[in-house]
């Protein structure tokens, strides 16, 4: 099976992205469908793979993730080289089951804990009942 990522078509006429410069669109875009992303936002992407895979040298790698860190669109972990896009399940739909069950598997090797803190907040409102107790419906309460 194929694995691949939608970017929306009014991607290019977002407010945010109209304010960005040539090489941050590229980046963004990068971050968004580079071959380590996940269902779940959250991927292991070291610097020297981006150094890599887009041309840049670590000091504008380094540059390029403090932008977006402080533009409040990611995280990135030094210690365990994990990177979360905050508004990755915004534009990806999380609500099929199947896309739980394999969220679900992401989030279990996922060494930053914070990070799945936040995918957890953002899912469990829409688990339709995955790992979370059922509430019985009771016949005739009307109080």
């Amino acid at each position: 099976m194929a694995i691949f990522r939608q970017i929306h078509t009014s991607f290019w006429q977002d407010d945010f992205v109209l304010e960005l410069t040539p090489e941050e669109k590229y980046f963004y875009i990068y971050l968004m469908t580079n071959t380590k992303t996940s269902a779940c936002g959250i991927y292991e992407l070291p610097k020297r793979i981006i150094e890599f895979e887009t041309g840049y040298n670590r000091e504008t790698v380094d540059k390029l993730i403090q932008k977006f860190i402080e533009y409040e669109k990611i995280l990135y972990s030094e210690h365990t080289n994990e990177l979360i896009i905050l508004n990755w399940l915004k534009y990806n739909n999380y609500k099929s089951s199947k896309t739980q069950t394999c969220i679900k598997r992401e989030l279990e090797t996922v060494k930053n804990k914070d990070f799945i803190s936040i995918v957890n907040k953002i899912i469990m409102p829409h688990t339709r009942g995955i790992d979370t107790p059922s509430i019985p419906h009771q016949r005739g309460a009307n109080k």
